[in-house]
């Protein structure tokens, strides 16, 4: 297995080029989606980074707060919002404060980067403190069952960079680890991945005992495409209970 390394390694040693290798992705139905629940207030991001979805978010018109403990994603933030125009929090989400409440949460791909289950719980605690009345938590995570094999995969092949993904999983405690392998310019950087894979049923009896529950899941955040075990991720949608 990896070794530990502080929590802040993965943001700080792919901030100058997350944008890059995320350059493919479509904020689009995720920007609608969170406008809508939203409803005119407020949105909480727990793992904002370098804001690929907060400021796209922000430009449609619901104020965001985005919390996140690498200091290099701020700081890239920072670069594309000197106007402040998200709220930067720096910070572990698993412990947080944030002024106000929020009408709608979200984490992108984050929460399971929060690797013990009581980490996990804290934060959907802190959530929970945080929404206002009526308001819905949203997780895009993994389909532990499409990670648990481990191995090697090509992420991502380009004219001038190569992507790729070496694994390794404990079912026992439920813990992933992976190296993400970029070559890029003639150089290459490792940046370590650590995950505690949460099934989405204990997603739920988690939310469920902090005061929310389920309303739906979907495998796509336009709400079209069912959940099923060969899904990559979920899109889960908690309502204050």
């Amino acid at each position: 297995m990896l070794h530990d390394y502080p929590k802040t390694t993965y943001g700080d040693t792919i901030a100058d080029i997350y944008d890059l290798l995320h350059a493919g992705w479509d904020p689009t139905a995720t920007v609608d989606t969170l406008t809508d629940l939203a409803g005119g207030g407020r949105a909480l991001e727990l793992g904002v980074g370098t804001g690929r979805l907060a400021l796209p978010l922000a430009a449609a018109g619901t104020p965001v707060t985005g919390i996140d403990v690498s200091p290099a994603m701020l700081a890239r933030l920072r670069e594309k919002d000197p106007e402040g125009t998200v709220e930067a929090i720096e910070g572990d989400f698993a412990d947080f404060t944030a002024k106000g409440e929020f009408a709608v949460a979200f984490a992108v791909n984050s929460l399971l980067q929060l690797t013990s289950l009581e980490e996990q719980r804290a934060c959907l605690r802190r959530v929970r403190e945080h929404l206002a009345p009526g308001g819905v938590l949203v997780l895009e995570e993994a389909n532990p069952a499409a990670f648990t094999g481990g191995g090697l995969q090509v992420m991502n092949i380009g004219p001038d960079r190569l992507q790729l993904l070496a694994s390794q999983y404990d079912p026992m405690t439920q813990q992933y680890r992976a190296q993400q392998v970029i070559l890029r310019d003639g150089e290459s950087r490792l940046s370590p991945v650590a995950l505690r894979l949460t099934t989405p049923t204990e997603l739920d009896l988690m939310a469920e005992l902090c005061g929310m529950r389920l309303r739906e899941r979907w495998a796509d955040w336009r709400r079209t495409t069912p959940y099923t075990l060969e899904s990559r991720q979920h899109v889960s949608f908690y309502d204050v209970g």
